[in-house]
């Protein structure tokens, strides 16, 4: 049943008595409703003209605790304390419900339906979906203000009365650990007082202006930075058990999932709409790891300056079989011998990091980034005409490294050339001069790496380390590239930038841990909206697993 069904009335009215009468009613529309609009257009059509209006019926008004909800979670304007006739009109909620359902990912039709009346009984938290006004996102994810300290200090104040608060602190950790990694942060456990973020268990009214209401609906709110406390629902059966079947028929609240959502609010998350995001605002029973749409968030309050810097991407997460994007392909005839591929719809020859500065390679072009989403002036250019004296021969450079001394060889099949720091070419060389087989047909990468300063040499299956200093090939190689952990091969590129390791792969990066040799967890994300002024497009969004075409 609708609460507030849109009607369209068209009435067109002649000199000559000639009516046509348009009478639009949805189906679930009562036929006494109709029967009062046709009585209403009937003797309105008395006047010379009668203009067209969207009229609003009420078919099934919602409740007030109903119009409570949408008016605390921001889909409803408060009250004018000025206006003391104010209400809400049938369009203005209708509105709200519109803005509720979209927030949810339901189809925001504005009406009353069974599936928007499910969200008013859910478990959820206390948190408003809508800040300040803010009903259109450049981006899913929003933030706030983050921590100042990427140091965080917590402590459990008290327990629930059905867990042990031996098995909430283990709870909690957990919960804490699912976000460290991606703002960089370290969190320290406090038994006695002050903590950053503080976790309690509290029954309905406690003193922060947001009582809790009993079991069900409101299972716990959060804090943003500076204040950082987080407040449970002590009515709720609090539970950590990981059977999904028992919580639900027990109607028992996960801590774990619950606590990994108000976290991320004392961390300075909003909540987000896409369905896949832990902070989603509804319940969801199992939580095993952040969304695309989470980390970004993170990134974006804690990591900005070290790792990416993203804008306007709306994120939401599909995975696909497919983890290539179709590579530009230029046509043989002259009008497009001059197009130039499109950064953001394409794979790379090569990517490093020449003198500070991202260069990034494809077909007969080169890209130069000062920072990350930052291309210089003036590019992309021809990289013949950058690197003055290459061979006008070379149309692929396979990859390019900045040796220790300055100097830039290019590589391309078997040969380098090298050039000095102003591009200009020095000489020519071979890759036998670094002591690989004759049979290896070319390298695919090569890097200088800041863990150890040595040059690793990658072709497609295998890899090579060599010792500048000595000028000579480290013993015990060529190894097989499955060292490199939880990354695919053959790799396009490597790179060291912010002290970090990324290696390229398509449309996909992964961030590398020297320490354990394996990419780390959360990895790949797709690479051009983060490392580039691309925008977002719903290819990106399948390359955030490690599947293989």
């Amino acid at each position: 049943m609708n609460h507030y069904q849109e009607a369209k009335v068209i009435i067109v009215y002649s000199y000559t008595a000639i009516l046509e009468l348009y009478l639009l009613c949805s189906l679930d529309a009562t036929m006494r409703a109709c029967k009062y609009l046709f009585s209403f257009l009937l003797l309105a059509v008395g006047h010379r003209y009668v203009t067209c209006r969207t009229i609003y019926l009420e078919v099934n008004t919602p409740t007030k605790e109903e119009i409570a909800f949408l008016k605390k979670y921001g889909y409803l304007p408060e009250e004018s304390a000025e206006d003391i006739d104010f209400a809400y009109t049938p369009q203005s909620i209708s509105e709200g419900l519109k803005k509720m359902q979209a927030f949810a990912g339901l189809p925001a039709t504005g009406t009353l339906d069974s599936e928007t009346k499910k969200l008013f009984n859910m478990k959820r938290c206390g948190v408003k979906d809508i800040e300040n006004n803010i009903s259109t996102r450049s981006r899913r994810y929003l933030v706030q203000q983050g921590w100042s300290s990427k140091n965080i200090t917590f402590r459990v104040l008290n327990e629930p009365s059905t867990l042990s608060k031996e098995r909430v602190e283990k709870q909690v950790e957990a919960s804490l650990a699912i976000w460290a990694p991606h703002g960089g942060l370290t969190f320290t456990k406090v038994d006695t007082g002050h903590a950053d973020i503080r976790f309690s268990f509290m029954r309905g009214d406690h003193g922060d202006g947001f009582p809790f209401d009993g079991l069900g609906h409101i299972v716990a709110h959060a804090f943003p930075p500076p204040v950082g406390a987080l407040h449970f629902d002590d009515d709720e059966f609090w539970g950590d058990s990981p059977d999904k079947e028992q919580q639900v028929e027990n109607d028992i609240t996960d801590l774990f999932a619950v606590a990994v959502h108000e976290i991320g609010h004392a961390l300075g998350l909003y909540h987000s709409d896409v369905k896949s995001s832990v902070m989603y605002p509804y319940y969801k029973v199992s939580v095993e790891k952040l969304s695309l749409d989470d980390i970004m968030g993170m990134h974006e309050i804690y990591m900005k300056d070290e790792l990416f810097e993203l804008e306007d991407i709306p994120l939401d997460v599909t995975e696909s079989d497919s983890s290539v994007v179709p590579k530009f392909t230029r046509a043989d005839d002259e009008s497009n011998e001059n197009e130039i591929p499109d950064l953001c719809y394409t794979n790379y020859d090569t990517i490093q990091v020449i003198q500070g500065k991202i260069f990034v390679f494809e077909e007969e072009w080169v890209w130069v980034l000062s920072k990350r989403r930052q291309i210089e002036e003036g590019y992309p250019k021809r990289y013949h005409d950058v690197f003055i004296g290459l061979p006008a021969d070379i149309n692929i450079v396979k990859t390019i490294y900045e040796k220790p001394n300055g100097k830039i060889s290019i590589f391309s099949g078997r040969q380098y050339w090298e050039f000095d720091s102003n591009f200009h070419f020095l000489k020519r060389g071979s890759i036998t001069e670094y002591s690989i087989p004759r049979n290896v047909p070319e390298l695919t990468t090569v890097f200088i790496s800041n863990y150890n300063n040595k040059t690793y040499l990658i072709e497609y299956e295998r890899f090579w380390r060599y010792d500048e200093a000595k000028g000579a090939m480290d013993k015990g190689y060529p190894k097989d590239m499955s060292a490199w952990r939880q990354l695919p091969y053959p790799v396009d590129a490597a790179i060291i930038w912010e002290e970090d390791t990324f290696f390229f792969r398509g449309p996909r990066f992964w961030r590398f841990d020297n320490e354990l040799v394996q990419a780390h967890e959360y990895y790949p994300l797709p690479t051009a909206q983060i490392w580039f002024p691309c925008q977002s497009n719903d290819e990106m969004y399948r390359y955030i697993t490690n599947d293989e075409p």
